[in-house]
């Protein structure tokens, strides 16, 4: 019987005036879709393809309410013209039998432009940024204004109520939080919820008693100047009191200090927090935080009758999420990938949406039933040139070398926090043969090989990377090997170990090495040092985060000029350095590598005299990586033809690029099809 299995996540709910149709919600995300003057035909899609897939509620966002609050300049600004051209989105969703709401958005300290403006003076360590201090005179006028966008968005745009967005480095909660609201006037932390009850006082006086209300807070600052547990009630409590008639929460006021939902955090650590909240504040809440499991949604409502589930990721990952949840199917799981879903657009406007090869959108060519394709190399470029070319009506035959589909992708799947690659990979290699594509494992292509049994076929090669060795006099000792070599192969190795490498991969490979997957919420939340906010301010134990237990030693040794800091700050995964600190790891940025021996390394950090000699048991390199192009070269001594895809033709260094590489298999099959 459909739904039967979760019945409580398909349950309505009332939230003011409006029914939804259960408790499933699409948490505002940033789509890459996002127009300066008008809601896109793709973004309408995006959304819609999402509300037909039994979503009860999506939360949106397009721009932001002033360009004071723009995270970078270029980004769009919430005005009339923008919110009147809504309503071909939000028609579009109600005859779907779904509500929408528009997210009220100021970034805060988190914009970076000289523009940038919070409740006080205040330097975004992420950014660089010296945020200014808001005027009072301006902040009247910008109460006004959100509460003005609110009217429009409920009247013009025809959305069923709206979101403010209160968490993290926002400006609604730059007033909020002690600690970054210094300010000595009437907006100042002694007035903490001047700003925000005002603010949700006239939104409410402009929109009326009907429309849903929104605010979404910062629950835990995870911060030793954060709010007390007392006062962040109190705050929800005035808020509810002016007409918010639900609440959705952040994590953190910093999101690079602690990995608040990335593939470091156990499945569901914040729900006992947003329990304890729900069950103070007799309003609506929106459960979020890593949900990925329904059956633990459909716990959290049975236990919480009167609360909703916030989705991001894993409905990108599946469009369908919803629906096959429904009729008791497996949606494809989403695997947390580190740069996220959503990447800039492609050429052709559309994002590259999920690191999935199987979700990048097919492009409707005309048939070719009879003709054959062979495709060399099962990584994702080659599967989703695979999956291209069998929708497109070739017949299909895949080959990779390995006994396991997924190339340098399944070696990802044995970093700790990443197993549920190994699940997607699978659903992935049942869809290939599903569309009757023959797949060949553990098998070395030659030119020789293919034209003994492939001749006739046209030719793909998604052949992928490998490790560039660096020039490192001793680099050939036996105790040197590559990461292809550690994972693959899982050669074993020393207590003592030394990874080469600038890019996130060779923090990865640290990760692999001394950072085992942590799943007690207990013993995760203390190896951060966080603590119940009820007891502790801001959600801080007060200690050093630490882990008693170290597995390795290890030495993380980049010969980059720009520090790995400086590298993981900007890409927001700051968080991963600190785990591999707080499992012993010692970091070495800008050093030249001088010798490898069997039982030592030696190095000289740049600005040193004298150079430091580790003792150590193996050496790992995780580097630069290089195109594979031995088949390539043998194939054009040969003068066989061909077409490239993913690596071959990017030669990226980046560890988790199966977002670029499996549409560049979609792409190699259109310029197949055009020969």
């Amino acid at each position: 019987m459909a739904m039967a299995q979760y019945p409580h996540l398909f349950l309505p709910l009332k939230v003011g005036a409006h029914f939804l149709r259960n408790r499933i919600v699409m948490a505002p995300v940033e789509t890459g879709l996002e127009s300066h003057n008008r809601f896109s035909n793709d973004f309408i899609r995006f959304y819609c393809e999402r509300a037909e897939n039994d979503v009860g509620l999506l939360i949106v966002r397009n721009g932001a309410v002033h360009s004071s609050g723009l995270r970078r300049l270029s980004e769009p600004l919430l005005n009339a013209s923008l919110t009147n051209d809504a309503v071909r989105l939000t028609d579009a969703i109600h005859s779907r039998g779904a509500k929408i709401i528009l997210q009220l958005v100021h970034h805060g300290a988190d914009s970076d432009h000289v523009f940038a403006m919070s409740a006080s003076r205040f330097r975004n360590p992420n950014t660089g940024r010296i945020v200014r201090r808001m005027p009072g005179l301006m902040i009247s006028h910008m109460i006004s204004l959100y509460a003005l966008k609110a009217y429009e968005a409920v009247n013009h745009g025809h959305f069923d109520g709206i979101e403010v967005d209160g968490g993290h480095l926002s400006l609604p909660n730059t007033f909020s939080t002690p600690a970054l609201n210094r300010r000595r006037d009437k907006w100042g932390y002694q007035g903490k919820l001047n700003f925000a009850v005002e603010l949700i006082r006239r939104i409410r006086s402009f929109i009326g008693p009907s429309p849903i209300l929104s605010y979404r807070l910062s629950l835990i600052d995870i911060d030793p100047k954060g709010s007390e547990w007392h006062d962040l009630l109190a705050f929800a409590q005035a808020l509810k009191y002016e007409g918010v008639n639900l609440f959705s929460f952040d994590i953190g006021l910093d999101v690079n200090s602690v990995p608040v939902g990335t593939d470091l955090t156990p499945n569901g650590v914040w729900t006992p927090f947003m329990e304890k909240f729900s069950s103070e504040i007799i309003v609506p809440v929106i459960f979020g935080g890593k949900l990925r499991s329904p059956e633990m949604m459909n716990r959290l409502i049975e236990q919480n009758i009167t609360c909703l589930v916030e989705l991001g990721r894993p409905l990108i990952a599946d469009k369908a999420w919803g629906s096959k949840v429904k009729n008791e199917e497996s949606p494809v799981p989403c695997v947390s990938c580190p740069q996220g879903c959503l990447s800039k657009p492609a050429e052709g406007g559309m994002p590259r949406l999920c690191c999935l090869p199987g979700s990048i959108p097919l492009v409707p060519y005309e048939r070719r039933e009879g003709e054959k394709v062979l495709v060399v190399g099962g990584g994702p470029a080659g599967m989703s040139a695979a999956r291209q070319a069998a929708v497109t009506g070739y017949q299909v035959t895949l080959v990779d070398e390995n006994d396991e589909l997924g190339g340098l992708y399944r070696l990802c799947a044995k970093i700790p926090g990443r197993n549920a690659i190994t699940d997607l990979l699978h659903k992935q290699e049942e869809e290939l043969l599903s569309l009757g594509v023959s797949i060949i494992k553990k098998t070395v292509v030659t030119p020789g090989w293919i034209e003994e049994h492939y001749n006739r076929h046209l030719l793909i090669l998604a052949t992928g990377r490998e490790s560039v060795i660096p020039d490192i006099h001793g680099i050939d000792s036996q105790n040197v090997l590559t990461f292809e070599d550690l994972l693959l192969n899982r050669i074993p190795v020393g207590h003592r170990v030394a990874v080469i490498g600038s890019h996130p991969i060779a923090a990865d490979i640290g990760r692999y090495l001394c950072a085992p997957d942590i799943q007690s919420f207990n013993d995760w939340l203390c190896a951060w040092g966080i603590g119940d906010p009820a007891f502790h301010k801001g959600g801080m134990l007060g200690v050093v985060p630490h882990l008693e237990t170290v597995h390795r030693k290890l030495y993380l040794l980049s010969p980059s000029r720009q520090s790995l800091e400086e590298n993981f700050r900007a890409h927001k995964r700051l968080s991963e350095l600190q785990w591999l600190r707080m499992h012993g790891a010692n970091i070495f940025d800008q050093v030249r590598i001088e010798q490898i021996d069997p039982y030592s390394i030696k190095v000289r950090t740049e600005g040193e005299d004298s150079a430091s000699v580790f003792r150590v048991d193996h050496v790992v390199v995780a580097d630069l990586l290089e195109p594979r192009e031995d088949l390539a070269k043998a194939l054009d001594e040969v003068d066989r033809k061909y077409t490239t895809a993913g690596s071959m033709k990017r030669g990226t260094s980046a560890f988790f690029g199966a977002c670029e590489t499996g549409l560049d298999g979609r792409i190699a099959v259109q310029h197949l099809h055009r020969k």
